[in-house]
């Protein structure tokens, strides 16, 4: 096929698909370069992808931690400070991260999921102690089963007495605090897989002796079906005043909770930095005034032709 063109009507040829292609040689590759680049690329934004999901649902479930926990807290105060009410609040907490629907089946099987993650989440009770339950805990009435039991009171504290036996005030004494370590699974498809394989690369590393290299606190847990998953372990703390008499099923050794410290705290003075304090019958010692007043006649100038009130 023929058109005519140009400047004095001259008759032209059309070029054919050969003479396109060896003018611009370039076009294919550069196509096939860029699907070699989008295939290299899509595993590394579709893994950022969902580990920003991810991240995200761990966001939400520290959240509801710090609410489950004071569920949890306030379900000791009504109980006595007793371990299993603490882990039922604990369960009642967390049901929301387990229910996915609104009917009553699924907030049962929500609330059946939610007591297996509680019941694997480990509940340390920080205060009171069993030193402290050794000197407040007396003779007293339990409310929910109307019997004498050994407790320590909640009732008039004002007026008991108080021991420096524990190093705790009685109203201290009464305050319930706990710490809760829940492990959040990872739901995600591939990054659980990926978590599975960090978790195990730790274990290997830590038989070995070798420091590990990934500081992502990894834990197995169980879930609801009987299947083993690894999660990200979290903490939170939760402290209420105690609503019935302490007793001492779960209390701690003071002992157990103090940790031990390789040096004084970032910021605060050292021994040699402490002055004693002066006995009352010697002298404080005396500070030079760092900014001293003016003379007299600086202070006094502009007064002399004053007029007398």
């Amino acid at each position: 096929m023929e058109v005519f063109g140009g400047a004095l009507g001259g008759i032209h040829p059309e070029p054919t698909a050969s003479a396109l292609r060896f003018r611009h040689p370039g076009r294919h590759s550069e196509a096939g370069a860029s699907a070699v680049e989008f295939a290299i690329a899509a595993p590394a934004l579709l893994l950022a992808l969902l580990g920003t999901f991810q991240t995200a649902l761990l966001y939400q479930a520290r959240a509801q931690l710090e609410v489950a926990t004071q569920e949890a807290v306030r379900a000791g105060t009504l109980h006595g400070a007793e371990l299993q009410s603490i882990r039922d609040g604990l369960a009642r907490g967390l049901t929301p991260l387990y229910t996915h629907g609104r009917d009553m089946t699924a907030l049962a099987k929500g609330y059946a999921a939610a007591q297996v993650a509680a019941g694997q989440a480990d509940i340390r009770i920080l205060n009171p102690t069993r030193e402290a339950f050794a000197d407040f805990a007396e003779q007293t009435r339990d409310p929910p089963q109307g019997q004498w039991v050994r407790a320590i009171p909640v009732d008039h504290l004002g007026y008991r007495p108080t021991s420096a036996g524990s190093g705790l005030h009685v109203q201290d004494a009464t305050l319930l605090k706990i710490q809760v370590t829940y492990v959040q699974p990872l739901i995600v498809p591939f990054i659980n897989q990926i978590g599975r394989g960090v978790y195990h690369i730790q274990e290997g590393l830590g038989q070995l002796g070798v420091p590990q290299f990934f500081g992502i606190p990894l834990r197995p847990v169980i879930g609801a079906d009987g299947q083993t998953r690894w999660g990200i372990s979290m903490q939170a703390e939760a402290l209420m005043r105690m609503q019935s008499p302490v007793l001492s099923d779960a209390l701690p050794q003071r002992a157990s909770l103090e940790q031990p410290q390789d040096g004084p705290d970032a910021g605060s003075p050292g021994d040699g930095d402490l002055q004693p304090m002066p006995t009352p019958g010697q002298t404080l010692p005396t500070m030079p005034d760092p900014e001293a007043p003016p003379p007299d006649h600086i202070c006094n100038a502009g007064t002399e032709n004053r007029p007398a009130p």
